[in-house]
């Protein structure tokens, strides 16, 4: 059926791995130009110098997400999936867990989010 439609294979752009940090650092498939992360002091705290342009390349797959928030209890994710395929969006959607109380959606175009967004 289509509900695989709903199962992000790729969440975040990549399977589950176990690495070290340095690893998943230096392993990342954004640019090149992005592992040039110089460690720098500021008021003696040591610090990194981050652009402008690799906040935007990080936020990018998180363009058309939203941040579900369930106050007392929330329904089971399998419920909140049906209830997002039985919408009849457009396109793909993704639904996972952030932590007991908060979902990430994670849309593909502007049509569906502000289907979903605007009431």
């Amino acid at each position: 059926m289509a509900m695989n439609r709903l199962v992000d294979a790729s969440f975040l752009d990549g399977p589950i791995k176990s690495q070290s940090f340095c690893d998943a650092l230096y392993s990342s498939s954004l640019d090149a130009r992005f592992l040039d992360l110089k460690p720098i002091s500021f008021r003696g705290f040591p610090s990194l110098w981050i652009f402008e342009e690799e906040i935007l390349a990080l936020a990018a797959p998180l363009h058309f997400a939203l941040v579900g928030f369930f106050p007392s209890r929330r329904p089971s994710l399998d419920s909140i999936r049906r209830f997002f395929f039985n919408l009849k969006l457009i396109s793909d959607c993704s639904v996972t867990l952030m932590d007991s109380s908060h979902i990430l959606i994670k849309l593909v175009n502007d049509i569906d989010y502000s289907r979903v967004f605007l009431p």
